[in-house]
């Protein structure tokens, strides 16, 4: 573990970060994942703490930074939505396209409707998701999203969060790099 939070970054190319917070244990930690253009993924940083929270989240990502990741050049950054997560990003990295986890978008959306429903839910947004067109998929969130309008307004709300407004959510997520064929939602 020692040696994964204090090896050199430096030279690492990377196409993709993908932040976020998970269970170890009876602990809460985040942690930082690289992809390389190849889709091969990089364990970079794990600390103790939520997403949530700015103190843990500064001192990981400046701690990327501090071991040589680079930070001037686009990179497409995917976090879950926690405005302390994306405030930090913004303030490390020069250029980064922020990107809503999809997976993280589909449970807050589908967690409290009913499970019939939940599951068409998923359905749409997951072939939303995988359209190539990013205007039609908006397009399609958009339309399910008013269709929770009268049942579920909450639910509306999670899931409309976003469209139209902010540059920096993509309503498709065949999020790609240049001279990649591979997608994110294939690298699994």
């Amino acid at each position: 573990m020692a040696e994964l939070l204090a090896q050199d970054l430096i030279g690492l190319d990377l196409v993709a970060l993908m932040v976020d917070g998970i269970g170890v244990a009876e602990h809460t930690c985040v942690v930082a994942l690289g992809i390389a253009i190849d889709g091969t993924k990089i364990p970079l940083a794990l600390a103790e703490g939520a997403t949530e929270n700015t103190s843990v989240v500064t001192d990981l990502l400046v701690g990327l930074r501090e071991r040589g990741m680079e930070v001037t050049r686009p990179i497409l950054v995917v976090i879950d939505g926690a405005k302390a997560l994306r405030r930090v990003v913004l303030d490390v990295f020069d250029h980064p396209v922020i990107q809503r986890c999809q997976l993280h978008k589909l449970r807050n959306v589908c967690d409290r409707l009913p499970d019939a429903l939940a599951s068409t839910v998923a359905k749409r947004m997951r072939m939303a998701y995988h359209l190539a067109d990013p205007q039609l998929a908006e397009a399609e969130l958009e339309s399910l999203a008013r269709s929770l309008d009268r049942s579920h307004p909450g639910r509306r709300r999670v899931l409309a969060g976003g469209l139209g407004r902010d540059p920096d959510h993509r309503a498709a997520g065949r999020a790609t790099h240049p001279g990649s064929n591979a997608s994110l939602d294939e690298l699994d």
